[in-house]
């Protein structure tokens, strides 16, 4: 059995991602521990047999019993794997947090948040670029050639997470409410 620090460089060392060779089980239980993750309280199993269940013969609580049954073999019968999906599954939803964060300093605004993002890009460049180069005047120069690619990076990334954010109330309520027809609520 592989440790976590080899599964983590399988991983992520090319060719990336390389699961050719993985058990269709250990996969199975890879993707669910990482939506688990993701949804923060764990709720992947309650997601996949709400879509499961109405082109099944078994009931939402049947399926999500089965979920939870096969998620405790798979962790316990992949522990690397189960720690490094969970990890995974994370990194979307804590990425999110820090700008949400800044979002509640600066207000609900996009454009006073996409002026903070191009701007924070554009600084991240330059001392980003400064570290190229022999001589002062070359890390100067390469900070300079910087400052744009990364200034309309950050401000797209922004502008992107910003409207994500906006409409995430609606399609929350959307997601909650045919949860709930689902599960018969």
């Amino acid at each position: 059995m592989a440790g976590f620090w080899e599964t983590y460089y399988k991983m992520s060392s090319p060719p990336k991602y390389d699961l050719t060779g993985q058990d269709p089980e250990a996969l199975k239980g890879m993707a669910r521990t990482a939506l688990d993750s993701a949804t923060i309280v764990g709720l992947g199993g309650e997601i996949e047999a709400g879509i499961r269940a109405p082109f099944s013969d078994k009931t939402f609580q049947e399926i999500d019993s089965e979920i939870n049954q096969e998620q405790a073999a798979f962790k316990e019968n992949y522990p690397a794997e189960y720690t490094t999906s969970s990890g995974l599954g994370m990194l979307p939803t804590i990425s999110v947090g820090a700008p949400a964060a800044v979002t509640r300093v600066v207000g609900g605004k996009i454009f006073p948040n996409v002026t903070l993002g191009t701007t924070a890009g554009a600084l991240g460049g330059f001392f980003g670029g400064t570290g190229e180069g022999e001589t002062t005047e070359e890390r100067i120069q390469s900070g300079k050639e910087q400052i744009a690619p990364n200034a309309l990076g950050a401000g797209t990334v922004t502008l992107g997470m910003m409207s994500a954010m906006k409409a995430a109330p609606p399609v929350i309520k959307f997601f909650g409410n045919m949860a709930n027809k689902v599960m018969g609520r």
